[in-house]
């Protein structure tokens, strides 16, 4: 070979080895080259996008409402009667009596020895100012007769005397309203030989009233049944508004004393009735129950004063009918 052919071969040679230089190692394919120009298509879409906006909605849940009981006190009480000597009793002053009531115990802790009766406010009427409540136990839902002894004053009037429990560590309690109480009516020794009648009573000193109201011209007039009702109850109101007494619809001594009508032989009408009623139902006498005050009428009179210590004159004045209401 000529020099000069070499030559031209060796620069040839070297072109080539440098044009190989400036190459990729390696060569893509044809799947290479889509993902390639997908990924860039991808992008450039994602740069010049208008951004969205993605909105949310909030959902609120309303809770149950969920009713939580109250809890139970651990002390109360309820008050289910008046046992004895119910509100307005009435009482000869200077009188012991017991008022008696009839409790429940409507807490969750059960009343033992520890627990109390205290009086609260009002007249005390010689009561104690504290007294055990009980010498057992009275567990919830338990019901209690709790008594105390006490004195009509000396002045006649209405009194009323407040009280409550106490527990073991000091702390009062009464019934939901309050405190519970005993009310009466202290009177004169002549006012208090007269009972007390109200509706609902039943007897032969209720149709003592029916007759005795009849006399006095109740209008209408009553159909005595011996049973305190509702027309027996308008017609002592009445009765009562008519004498300028206390509107109470309660026949008491005051009612009583303005009721009666004295009566003797040859006396007629509905007050005689009443006494005839009285001397048959009550004391066992035969008689019948005409209104005509006749010998037989008298002779039962006569009989029962005799028996009760009363002057046996056959006449029935106030002392006499005191013995034939209220004995």
């Amino acid at each position: 070979m000529k020099p000069k052919n070499i030559s031209t071969f060796l620069i040839s040679v070297i072109v080539f080895v440098s044009f190989a230089c400036n190459l990729p190692a390696t060569q893509p394919n044809n799947e290479d080259l889509v993902l390639t120009q997908a990924a860039q298509t991808i992008t450039a879409s994602a740069s010049t996008a208008t951004p969205t906006v993605a909105v949310s909605a909030t959902i609120t849940n309303t809770p149950a409402v969920t009713v939580t009981p109250s809890p139970v006190p651990c002390n109360a009480a309820s008050f289910i009667a008046d046992v004895t000597t119910p509100d307005d009793t009435a009482i000869k002053v200077n009188t012991a009596f017991v008022k008696t009531w009839r409790l429940k115990n409507t807490g969750s802790c059960t009343w033992t020895s520890g627990y109390q009766l205290v009086f609260d406010s009002g007249d005390i009427m010689g009561g104690p100012a504290s007294q055990q409540l009980t010498a057992g136990t009275v567990a919830p839902g338990q019901t209690l007769d709790v008594s105390v002894n006490l004195t009509a004053p000396a002045s006649a009037g209405t009194y009323k005397g407040n009280w409550k429990l106490r527990e073991p560590g000091g702390q009062t309690f009464g019934l939901s309203t309050g405190a519970f109480w005993v009310q009466i009516k202290a009177v004169t020794e002549a006012a208090a030989e007269w009972p007390t009648i109200e509706q609902g009573d039943e007897g032969p000193e209720v149709y003592a009233i029916q007759f005795l109201l009849n006399a006095h011209g109740a209008a209408p007039a009553l159909v005595p049944d011996g049973k305190f009702g509702p027309l027996t109850q308008g017609a002592v109101e009445d009765f009562q508004t008519d004498k300028g007494l206390s509107e109470d619809i309660i026949v008491g001594p005051e009612t009583w004393q303005a009721l009666i009508i004295q009566a003797a032989q040859g006396k007629t009408g509905p007050e005689v009735r009443a006494i005839q009623r009285l001397l048959r139902d009550k004391f066992g006498y035969t008689l019948n129950v005409d209104g005509i005050f006749g010998p037989e009428t008298k002779n039962a009179v006569k009989d029962f004063q005799s028996d009760h210590g009363l002057t046996s004159d056959g006449i029935v004045g106030p002392k006499t009918w005191q013995k034939l209401i209220n004995e």
